[in-house]
């Protein structure tokens, strides 16, 4: 399998060819407002942003699927926790999700063109993997976020490898923040994400972002992160399993 990079020219190639008046009219703004966020509410700031992701897929004809969506929760402040297969990962879910939610991302990611303007634009927390003290501060601040009603995504696998049907060991510490907030977590499997760089847009299959039954926090409450995080990804890992056979 070729490396991620390799596989994702020839996409970010055609995507940028196929939206190149999109991207020369909208993501000036979209830089300028990440500078002056002062002038803008979080509101139009997450509202242009999510647009924008939108309209860029639906000009890549790439389709996304949303499925179960009457499993996310009313009340908002959960945890949505999902498989990695892809860098386009956040931006399905942005694309399927119907209500505001902010992403949880390794900080080497947030440095790339548009995603470093996405993060500055839709809640986001940065996690230094090296910096212990770094990390302690972040998940504090996505606990008290989380208490307060803002809704995160996370990737706990941490990277995506080549087998996409096997999902790697989640990571205990992404659900300090949850445990510590009593929150519920919504399992999400991605399917198919993967695809449209190996195809480069030519396959017909959908991208399907499946909604899993929310975890409530009652049923979690007495077990340890790494049995919270094991009870997550098997659920996630069943119905990948179940779509591959």
């Amino acid at each position: 399998m070729a490396k991620s990079e390799d596989r994702s020219f020839p996409i970010i190639f055609k995507a940028v060819s196929k939206n190149f008046f999109n991207i020369l009219i909208h993501y000036p703004k979209m830089i300028y407002m990440s500078l002056h966020p002062d002038k803008y509410s979080p509101e139009e700031q997450y509202d242009y942003c999510v647009k924008l992701i939108k309209l860029l897929i639906d000009t890549c004809h790439v389709k996304i699927e949303a499925i179960g969506l009457e499993n996310i929760p009313k009340e908002d402040g959960f945890f949505l926790c999902s498989n990695h297969q892809e860098k386009f990962d956040p931006l399905a879910i942005w694309y399927a999700f119907p209500r505001k939610i902010g992403v949880i991302l390794n900080d080497e990611a947030t440095h790339r063109p548009f995603i470093r303007e996405v993060c500055k634009l839709i809640k986001s927390q940065k996690l230094k993997n090296q910096d212990l003290h770094s990390l302690v501060k972040c998940f504090s601040e996505i606990t008290k976020d989380l208490l307060s009603g803002i809704n995160y995504m996370i990737f706990p696998e941490g990277w995506y490898e080549s087998e996409y049907t096997q999902l790697t060991d989640f990571r205990p510490g992404c659900f300090k923040s949850p445990q510590r907030a009593r929150c519920k977590i919504l399992p999400v499997a991605l399917i198919d994400s993967y695809k449209i760089f190996d195809k480069g847009y030519k396959t017909t299959n959908s991208i399907q972002v499946r909604f899993l039954k929310p975890i409530e926090p009652e049923e979690y409450a007495n077990l340890k992160t790494n049995e919270i995080a094991a009870i997550v990804q098997s659920k996630i890992q069943e119905v990948v399993t179940e779509y591959q056979n």
